[in-house]
């Protein structure tokens, strides 16, 4: 019998969490290619070991899963916009390829 130390131990997969850091080390399947829409369309949330990720489809076809938060000021990429290759931030205009690279910072230098 697992005492309720070891328990939480073993079932609490959070953020920071020693078993969700143990599994964030492999490859977890989150959902399958046909369920992300078509190129160019809007972007499903995905919630998994505790956290909130965002997964689109590039114009090119690849599949992108993000965080939920853009890095800049938090705000949710779920409501960006995905166009020409990428998910646009709704707040700053941050665009993001589908390999999570910032490609795009239009009010930047």
């Amino acid at each position: 019998m697992l005492s309720t130390t070891d328990n939480n131990l073993l079932t609490q997969v959070g953020p920071g969490t020693p078993m969700g850091q143990y599994l964030r080390r492999y490859w977890v399947p989150t959902l399958l290619s046909e369920e992300v829409p078509e190129p160019d369309c809007p972007p499903v949330r995905v919630t998994i070991l505790g956290e909130t990720l965002v997964a689109f489809r590039a114009t090119d076809g690849n599949v992108g899963l993000l965080d939920n938060n853009c890095p800049h000021r938090r705000a949710s990429i779920f409501f960006g916009r995905n166009e020409d290759g990428g998910l646009r931030c709704v707040y700053h205009g941050w665009k993001f390829d589908s390999t999570g690279n910032c490609v795009d910072m239009p009010s930047e230098p």
